[in-house]
């Protein structure tokens, strides 16, 4: 910029320099034609008054300028005298013009190529007494050949000029760039600045502020995602140790033979459930890492009928729902939704596998599967001892429990419903819970609706 700057204010600079030079020239010439012209009348009249008076052999009398011809003509055109030429091999002189006009006005002039002088004259004519013409000739020179005759002086203008453009236009170059340069773009301040650039340095100013905010929010995310990575790790490492100490009790015990043989079986039965258990916790842990992470399960988004789905998972869920009692219901009409098919099936099923473990000996889950302007809703509703108001927020936690007791009990991982929050993300769809404690508590999954030609139905909602 400041060197593209520099060249501009230098060649600004000449071109005004140029269309001085170019005026200043057109001025000088004019005034020494001006000149020239006055001299050339001024000598003229004098010339004619003495030979009004002598007569006209008094210029065979007279010394003449190198410079200026005299030429008298008579009336009939025919040259009486001339101060450079022999009068006599001169023509008649009759038509030309500066002739013509003293005869027929008093006086005339002329510019023309003189084939006499070889040169161009200028020509001034004055009608004498005696009839006579008296004419003065002088070269006239031209603009180029005034500028030759001026060649040196002209180079030492053009070459200070140039100089003197290059200063110019390096110090202005500076002298502009200067408020720029000293800005300070991290803190920029307008009250220093060009007024033109005020709306620049303000919309640098509001983008700075814009740029902290965005910087401090990256930073809080980051230091939440450390916080939450902290506590990832450590509810890993509680909920990892919990069963491999009690399979390692057990085991111990019956390595030690501390245990009678009709035991065994007991204590097998309970290293079974403790490592199923930390099974479970594995599995969960890794589906719940890579939903966090955004990595597909290697399956395309198809056309998914989630009351397909629905009536699916009632099926997977039959016998754990009898074995405690708990009756499973679901109906609805068919819907689609743009979908993995197999994450679907495990946010539907943890949702019924949490009422099914969360309900009452007896109780019911009740699923159904509906349209609901454009979004697709499956709702699941039980009649199980419900989430407290102030726990409702935090039971999308991972490894959160509302009862801790309860969980262990029926081996929840904990993860469940944030593998279902990670999910229903992932398909850009929405989850609403309500629950009343002895009640019981309803999920809503709500999805975009599609068309049978897999276009939306709607725009996709935020996560709740």
């Amino acid at each position: 910029m400041k060197n593209r700057l520099f060249r501009q204010i230098f060649v600004a600079c000449m071109l005004v320099f140029a269309l001085s030079f170019g005026v200043m020239t057109a001025v000088v010439v004019n005034f020494y034609e001006s000149k020239n012209r006055q001299e050339l009348s001024e000598r003229m009249m004098y010339l004619a008054t003495i030979l009004d008076v002598e007569g006209w052999e008094f210029l065979t009398q007279m010394e003449h300028s190198a410079n200026t011809r005299v030429t008298l003509i008579a009336p009939d055109g025919t040259v009486r005298y001339d101060s450079q030429r022999n009068a006599q091999v001169l023509g008649n002189h009759a038509q030309r013009e500066e002739v013509r006009e003293a005869l027929e006005e008093g006086c005339g002039e002329s510019i023309r190529y003189s084939e006499t002088l070889r040169k161009h004259t200028a020509n001034y004519t004055v009608l004498l007494k005696s009839g006579d013409v008296l004419r003065l000739s002088a070269r006239r020179n031209t603009v180029p050949e005034l500028l030759v005759t001026m060649l040196n002086p002209m180079m030492a203008v053009i070459c200070m000029a140039v100089l003197l453009s290059l200063l110019l236009a390096s110090w202005y170059t500076k002298k502009l760039l200067e408020p720029i340069i000293r800005m300070d773009v991290e803190q920029p301040d307008d009250r220093d600045v060009y007024e033109e650039m005020k709306p620049f340095v303000r919309r640098i100013a509001a983008q700075n502020q814009q740029i902290y905010k965005q910087m401090e929010a990256l930073r809080e995310e980051h230091r939440r995602q450390d916080e939450m990575r902290r506590e990832f790790t450590a509810n890993v490492s509680h909920e990892l140790k919990t069963p491999l100490t009690s399979i390692s009790g057990f085991a111990e015990i019956i390595r030690d033979g501390f245990v009678q043989q009709q035991d065994i079986p007991h204590f097998a039965g309970n290293i079974y459930k403790e490592a199923q258990r930390l099974i479970a916790l594995v599995n969960d842990i890794l589906k719940l890492s890579r939903l966090e992470e955004g990595v597909n399960v290697h399956d395309e988004m198809v056309q998914v009928d989630m009351d397909a789905v629905c009536r699916e998972v009632v099926e997977r869920l039959g016998m754990t729902a009898e074995k405690r009692g708990i009756s499973l219901k679901c109906e609805g009409e068919p819907a689609m939704v743009l979908g993995v098919r197999n994450m679907l099936e495990e946010i539907v099923y943890n949702v019924c596998d949490n009422a099914i473990k969360y309900n009452r000996e007896g109780g019911i889950v009740h699923i159904c599967t509906k349209i609901v302007e454009n979004e697709v809703c499956v709702t699941v509703q039980d009649t199980g001892i419900g989430i407290p108001a102030d726990e409702i927020d935090r039971i999308f936690e991972r490894f959160y429990r509302v009862n801790k007791s309860h969980s262990k009990e029926v081996g929840g991982t904990g993860l469940g419903l944030s593998i279902v929050k990670h999910g229903m993300a992932y398909h850009h769809a929405r989850v609403t819970l309500d629950s009343q404690v002895d009640v019981g508590t309803q999920v809503g999954l709500w999805f975009p609706h599609t068309a049978p030609d897999g276009s939306l139905c709607a725009v996709p909602l935020d996560n709740s």
